[in-house]
């Protein structure tokens, strides 16, 4: 607007200074007088043709300018009376509708891209350059255990609080690894990156995948289970049948001179022995009936326990102390399934103590829960991850399947359960599922 109005300012002036002239020079000569005048007349009309061929034009494509400026796709380019100029306002109105249209597409991919993000069952995480957290959506939230992102937001994997946040601190680009929580939930962790505006920015996508690990380890060690039993009880049967024949042969023998040779029998027979227990407790791992649910009081159910194992407890010279809820809570469980997780939760807890120690066991109605607390060596950070895996132990002479056999009844019986160290003492948290019906 600024150029347009000094253009006709200096048109005016031009015409002005000319048909001043011919009043000042050639008022009293008519021929030069009007000579004067007509060139005042053609520099307005020659201003006037500029101004349509040239002027014109260029305000009008400045004002494109300014649309591209603004962002407005929407507006196109009037046409003028200029081929030339027109040719230009084509172009730039078919840029406009290119832009228009290559915009829209990108807000509707932006908006699926946060559709699906928002509806994905993965939890995805999105940092900016500095490893901060920007976005989370809301699988991620409920997977981390988070009410609200601004309790995360903003703040790098260091400065967070939640349980995962130190699993995925150590995490490089391209890394794809298993975290377990301390409440025995599996997580697929992969740090990638997407490309935006020619920049990578990273993000984390996280999958529970608890329930699909546990069924494949299931079926897999039930596979083994079944094909050692079917082999093992084949032989130690043979083999005991043929130790019996050869001790029986051997005692017969009026001159006992196989008399040294029956210990080492009798010895093998053991180990045969031995051998089979040992298979039958594997084999019962995958004999595990559904559960049968009843409403049993939990106190009740704790009290038994007690009885149980108080005994063994006392020659350890292990305190076994109860702390139940005044007011008795109920709970839909199987009795004898449940009974048996107890014991041996009690049982990992006064193996682990040695002697002298204490052991004691708590009930809680809000939320409906048991609590077995031991003050033993405690597990370490490398132990706890191997935890409630198949045939994991500690023990010497352990086989590994007194967690599997928790693990599964309890997971049966939809409740969470974890298993951690806490100030020195070592916590086994079994929270009830209320919803379970009888």
């Amino acid at each position: 607007m600024k150029s347009k109005l000094i253009f006709w300012t200096i048109a005016a002036f031009i015409a002005c200074i000319a048909s001043g002239i011919g009043f000042l020079f050639f008022r009293e000569e008519p021929i030069p007088f009007w000579v004067v005048q007509c060139i005042a007349i053609l520099s307005l009309l020659l201003a006037t043709f500029i101004y349509h061929k040239l002027v014109k034009p260029y305000h009008i494509l400045l004002s494109g300018m300014q649309l591209l400026k603004d962002q407005d796709f929407s507006t196109h380019l009037r046409p003028v009376r200029n081929k030339d100029a027109n040719e230009l306002i084509g172009i730039f109105n078919r840029m406009i509708s290119q832009l228009r249209s290559e915009r829209l597409a990108v807000r509707e991919k932006n908006q699926f891209l946060d559709l699906l993000i928002h509806a994905s069952p993965q939890g995805i995480i999105i940092l900016n350059f500095d490893k901060q957290i920007v976005e989370v959506n809301p699988s991620g939230l409920k997977l981390l255990n988070i009410s609200e992102l601004t309790e995360i937001k903003g703040k790098t994997f260091n400065e967070s609080t939640f349980e995962l946040a130190p699993a995925l601190a150590g995490l490089k680009l391209g890394d794809d690894v298993m975290v377990r929580n301390s409440v025995n939930k599996i997580y697929r962790c992969i740090h990638s990156s997407f490309i935006d505006q020619g920049f990578k920015h990273p993000f984390i996508l996280i999958e529970e995948i608890t329930h699909e690990l546990q069924k494949i380890e299931k079926e897999s060690y039930e596979r083994i289970i079944r094909m050692m039993s079917h082999e093992v009880n084949n032989s130690v049967g043979a083999i005991g049948s043929t130790l019996n024949v050869v001790a029986d042969i051997f005692k017969q023998d009026e001159n006992n001179k196989w008399e040294y040779v029956l210990p080492a029998i009798e010895a093998s027979f053991d180990r045969c022995g031995h051998l089979a227990s040992f298979i039958s407790n594997l084999a019962q791992v995958i004999r595990i009936p559904e559960p049968t649910f009843s409403l049993i009081s939990l106190n009740e159910q704790v009290r038994s326990v007690y009885a149980l194992t108080s005994a063994e407890c006392q020659q350890r010279n292990i305190e076994l102390v109860l702390s139940l809820t005044e007011e008795d809570q109920y709970i839909h469980v199987d009795g004898i399934q449940f009974e048996q997780v107890l014991v041996n939760i009690i049982k990992n807890a006064y193996e682990a103590i040695g002697k002298n120690g204490k052991i004691q066991i708590y009930t809680h109605h809000a939320p409906l829960s048991i609590i077995i607390e031991d003050n033993g060596p405690g597990i370490s950070e490398e132990t706890r991850q191997k935890l409630f895996t198949p045939f994991f132990t500690t023990k010497s002479s352990g086989q590994g399947i007194g967690l599997m056999f928790v693990r599964e009844v309890l997971t049966n019986h939809q409740c969470k359960f974890s298993l951690t160290t806490e100030n020195g003492h070592t916590l086994f948290k079994i929270l009830f599922n209320t919803d379970t019906k009888a």
